[in-house]
C-alpha cells in the first residue's frame, strides 16, 4: 500500500509494494537510498531521486551506533526540523526491515536489534498505525508522541 509518510516495511511485504508502486500508481520503481543518504538529503533540503524511495540501513544504522537513544533524538530533531519541506514534497519513505526483525508493541513500539538492544521507534517517529503485520506508517508530523 503505497501511503506518503514514513513506512516501515518487512522485506518480504515490499514485493508487493514494488509492484503496486507501477501497476497500480502508475509511478516509476522506488529508487533505493542508504539511511545515511536519506538524512543527508533531508537535512540539506535537497530533493529526493524519486517520489517513492525505498530506505537500506535503517536497522543497521542503530545496531552500529553504541547509544542508540541519542542516536534516536538526533534523527528525530532533523525529521522534526524538516517536517514542513517533507510535507510539501509528498514523498512515500519506505524503510526496509529484514524479515528476521521483531515489533515489540508495548507502550512504545520498538524495534528488536538483538537480544538486549532495541530501537524505539515511538521516540522516533511518534504513535505508528500498523497497517498490516508487516507494515507501520507515521505521517510526517512528529511533533508529538
Amino acid at each position: 500500500m503505497l501511503k506518503t509518510g514514513y513506512n516501515l516495511v518487512r522485506d518480504h511485504a515490499l514485493k508487493e509494494f514494488r509492484a503496486d508502486v507501477t501497476r497500480r500508481y502508475g509511478l516509476p520503481e522506488p529508487i533505493t537510498l542508504s539511511i545515511i543518504a536519506l538524512l543527508r538529503a533531508i537535512r540539506r533540503q535537497q530533493p529526493l531521486p524519486h517520489v517513492v524511495v525505498q530506505v537500506a540501513g535503517f536497522p543497521d544504522l542503530w545496531k552500529t551506533c553504541p547509544d542508540a537513544d541519542a542516536l534516536t533524538r538526533a534523527v528525530t530533531r532533523l525529521l522534526h526540523s524538516r517536517m514542513n519541506w517533507l510535507q510539501g514534497k509528498n514523498y512515500y519513505i519506505y524503510f526496509v526491515l529484514p524479515d528476521d526483525i521483531t515489533f515489540l508493541n508495548a507502550t512504545h513500539l520498538s524495534l528488536r536489534l538483538s537480544a538486549d538492544r532495541y530501537a524505539d521507534l515511538t521516540a522516533l517517529f511518534g504513535h505508528l498505525t500498523q497497517e498490516s503485520s508487516d507494515h507501520y506508517h507515521h505521517n510526517f508530523n512528529i511533533s508529538s508522541i
